[in-house]
């Protein structure tokens, strides 16, 4: 039976080690209550406190408009509570913390009986003046494939924007201070950091800049800060996707039932370029019917977002064979479906515009995107983007290693195609105390209780001695589906 890798996933119970805990009635934790409100959130069953604090949107000035950040504290279950919480710092460029709030509640059960788990909505996102626009970035939209209107449409979005935000503002180092201001607000000594993807740049932002403050750091899926990884990622990509057509390959089932995979996929590529094609389905949410367009760049961006995580991986070469033959159905039903990112588009613009990409010339992106499935359309539209957008405050030295000697658990997915395990390798090597797992057979989006555990009993101990790594050797292949109803629903 397939192991169905989610984002919400039970954790292994584990022995626990409670280390120096303070009195329930004294831990800072205990103390929130008095500052935050009684709520509930999506995804959590008890009560749990949230409230906000404002700051300055521009620290430096210390005058000035002001920002509410959006907080949501999960308190500790258990009657001892440690005084350093949990502080999840969530990826995407960048996508609301205290969304994930029933995910960690579940996901750590062991961590919540010790410890508060903070979450804090980075400025410009979620419930702290989230700078959001009428902005597509869908491939199938026309105002996205129409360069002149894709960018008339960023500007509108920039002085849409810049009506209630200064957009120099709402880069990582300015939202890391925020989060050490908000700690001091509540009382909390130290911070066990937990970043993932754009959160591991967040993660080691913030050790950079308050390492006295920082218990402890586990990064999933981490972006080394002097490396410009979207000029990398189309190779990283198409070396993800031969991975996975060379697992299909390796196994008897799957190599017989498609034995030329990957020269459909090229065919498919360039059929769609020539001659997109609109496939009428149902959509799977809402029962409508729907008419889908598919073209070259529409089964690009597809394919990137499986590549996101193993399980989708499990149906590429059926769709791919499918549609290779002409039967579109099981790949525009996928394609129907919409999810929302939930980060708006002006924050995302004013971390990459100031972030990412002035890291590389625009210039190399033809040598860069050259062979990958990927090509240099979505990114070049990235870098378009940019020019008509405000470039954001950084501190100098930002695109340098961060060193420390915090114990920093590093973790990267073997087939993550965004983050090979280069990455982490690279940002372990300037940590003192830091450990970097490739975990076998997961993308750049996997958790399960093998991984979730790890981090779990990495931050209770507080030290990377006696980690027991023994569950990501009992990690099973990836499996694919080789019937059409062996597809996902």
């Amino acid at each position: 039976m397939r192991t169905k890798r989610r984002v919400l996933a039970v954790v292994l119970l584990l022995p626990l080690n409670l280390g120096v805990l303070a009195e329930g009635s004294k831990a800072p934790g205990r103390s929130v209550a008095g500052k935050l409100k009684p709520c509930h959130v999506p995804g959590v069953d008890e009560e749990v406190h949230c409230g906000r604090y404002e700051v300055y949107e521009n620290r430096g000035a210390r005058k000035g408009r002001k920002i509410g950040l959006n907080i949501v504290v999960l308190p500790a279950r258990g009657p001892k509570v440690a005084a350093d919480p949990l502080v999840f710092l969530a990826g995407g460029g960048v996508a609301p913390a205290t969304r994930y709030a029933g995910f960690l509640s579940e996901a750590y059960p062991n961590l919540r009986r010790q410890r508060d788990i903070l979450l804090v909505d980075q400025r410009g996102t979620g419930g702290s003046n989230p700078l959001e626009c009428d902005l597509t970035t869908d491939p199938a939209s026309a105002e996205y494939r129409d360069e002149g209107r894709f960018l008339a449409a960023v500007r509108r979005c920039r002085r849409e924007l810049e009506q209630k935000a200064d957009l120099r503002y709402y880069t990582t180092p300015i939202a890391m201070d925020d989060l050490d201001e908000v700690r001091r607000w509540l009382g909390y000594p130290r911070f066990n950091l937990f970043g993932v993807s754009y959160g591991t740049t967040a993660a080691m932002v913030y050790l950079r800049q308050h390492p006295e403050h920082v218990r402890t750091v586990a990064l999933q899926g981490v972006i080394p800060l002097d490396v410009p990884m979207w000029l990398e990622a189309p190779r990283s990509s198409q070396q993800a996707l031969e991975q996975a057509f060379a697992a299909c390959a390796r196994q008897p089932g799957c190599h017989g039932a498609f034995p030329e995979l990957e020269n459909e996929f090229i065919s498919l590529l360039k059929r769609l370029a020539e001659k997109p094609v609109k496939v009428k389905v149902s959509n799977v949410e809402t029962g409508q019917e729907v008419e889908v367009p598919i073209d070259d760049e529409i089964l690009r961006g597809f394919v990137a977002r499986v590549l996101y995580s193993a399980s989708r991986i499990h149906d590429l070469p059926m769709l791919v064979h499918l549609a290779h033959q002409g039967d579109y159905q099981p790949l525009a039903a996928k394609l129907a479906v919409k999810g929302e990112s939930g980060i708006p588009k002006g924050v995302y613009l004013s971390i990459v515009c100031s972030e990412v990409i002035p890291q590389f010339d625009p210039g190399a992106l033809p040598a860069a995107t050259a062979g990958t499935f990927m090509g240099g359309f979505r990114l070049g539209r990235e870098v378009s983007a940019c020019r008509e957008w405000v470039r954001g405050w950084l501190p100098p030295g930002f695109w340098t290693p961060v060193k420390s000697d915090v114990p920093v658990l590093v973790l990267t997915g073997a087939l993550d195609h965004l983050i090979p395990p280069r990455y982490g390798e690279r940002v372990a090597q300037s940590l003192a105390h830091a450990r970097h797992l490739v975990l076998p057979q997961r993308g750049h989006n996997d958790t399960d209780p093998c991984v979730n555990g790890m981090i779990e009993a990495f931050m209770i101990a507080g030290s990377l001695a006696g980690l027991d790594t023994n569950c990501l050797a009992k990690t099973e292949d990836l499996s694919f589906a080789l019937q059409r109803d062996e597809l996902e629903k």
